[in-house]
């Protein structure tokens, strides 16, 4: 929890729910962070069920409650103050959240508990639906990159009507993807986001027409979500950063909240893209670039390859292009990573040596990253190498312990590793989070040559969200796909800055976005290639490529023992 004095004309406020907590900041009128709360959320997850992920959305509104009131108290907020906050605006994960006809939850789990509400985006409980609506090579398919993700919303879908009882489905009167359930929850209005439906509900959406594809639902058996002009999904789906007069926060809500009523609430956002809007808002190191020139990556648990174009560009294995989702009148593409940062806390948590690297952070006062930078540097100066990332030439790893979300497009693939040895030693942990950092690095490379291959051009890579904070892994992310990349300053959080200008802004097309965007232009942290690692990038690169092939060919290979 942070904050900083302010005195400001208005203020606007951003919620991010993430992964496993909410977060809150509130901004003054010069989009500079006044104070900020964060609080933890619950997940429900069980060994006896691991690809399922469940969560409570009445957990989630309790949590965004208290982060606000927290604010407002951080921030010695007086009652004139609070009177000058004008708008608010949501971004969360792409979670599916049931609720019955009186909007109270119904449990998408087997248990039968409502409280298990949510099915968080990573559940992978759907792979069997998913690889049916996969196997129909619909024509929705296409906006894709020629398949949906199971961790989208149709498939599990599919999942929660063969697998839930009748009664439980019968309950089940209305989904949301979570944005738009925390917009339904500020304003009381049943309104969906072109964001949430077209990206992760298959809504059609092109310059010439949008709207529900019956038929494509008719294929699963779930013809029932178009009932009453598609009452279960959103009869009404808006445009991002349209102009509505029931886009304003309810009585019971701004009690609940500690705000004014009647304040305005922005079109709701799924979080990459909020973090994706927040990094336009940052200065471009190269004054001329469009919104279509700039590639934000919005890192953290997993991470999202964000890239606007004026026309369609079609990439296989990578999501989109979506049209009016996030800038009005273009189009969006989205690749990702399954488990980014979720991939470098794995390796290091798991290493024999965690316990004795969480002792010394605790000892030194200070976080384990810092203590394994600082291992690295001790070594390079030890081996005098020129470069830190010369420490791993003889350890490679992949990073799909979670499946390659693009641009293979393959939930079954496994992480890989080569070079191991009988060595438990911090040294080697280090060496490890130096390996694995690559390796994101790398999984980058090979979205960004996809995307470029198939129409994208890209003069400007920003990294935002947690993993922007691992200064050796934007550097090493320069080194290999050698461009420069930017990072917002410290103290700006992409994410929430993108949920709150989603609060505020009104916008009819792409130019007047940009124009705002230019007019917050928050400070940035630029990070060069090093030319003399091209050669070592480009070889551990090929390996890494080799590594997911071997992978591939092994499942294939042992597949016929393997059919269960």
């Amino acid at each position: 929890m942070t904050t900083t004095t302010t005195t400001s004309s208005s203020y606007a406020i951003g919620i991010d729910v993430g992964t496993g907590s909410v977060r809150c900041m509130i901004f003054d009128d010069k989009w500079s962070p006044v104070v900020q709360c964060q609080k933890p959320i619950r997940t429900f997850h069980s060994s006896s069920a691991p690809l399922e992920y469940e969560q409570s959305s009445a957990d989630i509104w309790e949590a965004i409650c208290y982060c606000v009131r927290k604010c407002l108290e951080l921030g010695s907020f007086t009652s004139e103050q609070i009177g000058c906050i004008r708008s608010i605006g949501f971004d969360a994960t792409c979670s599916l959240v049931v609720v019955d006809e009186k909007y109270e939850p119904v449990s998408v789990s087997l248990s039968g508990n409502d409280e298990q509400n949510i099915i968080m985006w990573l559940d992978h409980r759907a792979h069997a639906e998913a690889a049916i609506i996969n196997s129909s090579s619909d024509e929705v398919l296409k906006n894709f990159g020629g398949k949906i993700s199971l961790e989208m919303q149709p498939g599990k879908l599919m999942w929660l009507k063969r697998n839930l009882s009748k009664e439980q489905w019968a309950r089940s009167k209305h989904f949301f993807d979570l944005p738009d359930y925390l917009h339904f929850r500020a304003t009381e209005q049943f309104d969906r986001s072109f964001c949430s439906c077209v990206c992760k509900l298959c809504y059609r959406s092109s310059e010439s027409k949008h709207g529900w594809d019956e038929k494509f639902w008719s294929k699963f058996d779930l013809n029932d979500l178009m009932e009453n002009q598609s009452e279960k999904l959103g009869q009404l789906v808006r445009k991002p950063f349209s102009k509505s007069d029931t886009d304003i926060l309810s009585k019971k809500a701004a009690d609940e909240l500690g705000l004014p009523q009647g304040i305005h609430v922005g079109s709701p956002l799924i979080d990459a893209y909020a973090g994706a809007l927040g990094g336009l808002a940052c200065k471009s190191p190269i004054p001329d670039t469009h919104l279509s020139e700039r590639l934000v990556i919005v890192a953290g648990t997993s991470s999202c390859f964000m890239a606007c174009s004026e026309k369609a560009v079609f990439v296989p294995g990578v999501w989109g292009p979506h049209y009016n989702v996030l800038i009005p009148s273009l189009w969006l593409s989205e690749g990702g990573q399954s488990a980014a940062g979720k991939s470098i806390d794995h390796i290091i948590q798991t290493h024999p040596a965690y316990n004795e690297l969480q002792e010394l952070a605790k000892e030194k006062n200070t976080n384990t990253f810092n203590i394994l930078n600082d291992i690295l540097n001790n070594l390079q100066k030890k081996y005098k190498v020129a470069n830190v990332s010369l420490l791993s030439g003889d350890l490679h790893m992949t990073i799909d312990f979670h499946g390659n979300r693009s641009p293979l497009s393959d939930p079954e693939l496994g992480a890989a590793m080569t070079g191991l040895r009988f060595d438990t030693s911090l040294n080697n942990l280090a060496i490890q989070y130096l390996a694995v950092l690559q390796a994101v690095a790398y999984d980058s490379q090979h979205i960004i040559e996809a995307m470029t291959k198939a129409g994208h051009h890209f003069r400007v890579v920003q990294i935002c969200g947690g993993l922007a904070r691992i200064p050796l892994l934007t550097q090493i992310l320069a080194d290999v796909i050698q461009m420069p990349v930017y990072v917002s300053d410290a103290t700006i959080d992409c994410v929430l800055l993108g949920s709150a200008i989603c609060g505020q802004l009104i916008a009819d097309n792409a130019h007047q976005v940009e124009d705002l965007l230019n007019g917050i232009a928050c400070p940035i942290e630029i990070y060069k290639p090093d030319k003399n690692m091209i050669d070592f990038h480009k070889d551990k690169y090929d390996i890494y490529r080799l590594l997911q092939k071997t992978e591939i060919e092994g499942r294939k290979r042992m597949s016929k023992y393997c059919q269960a």
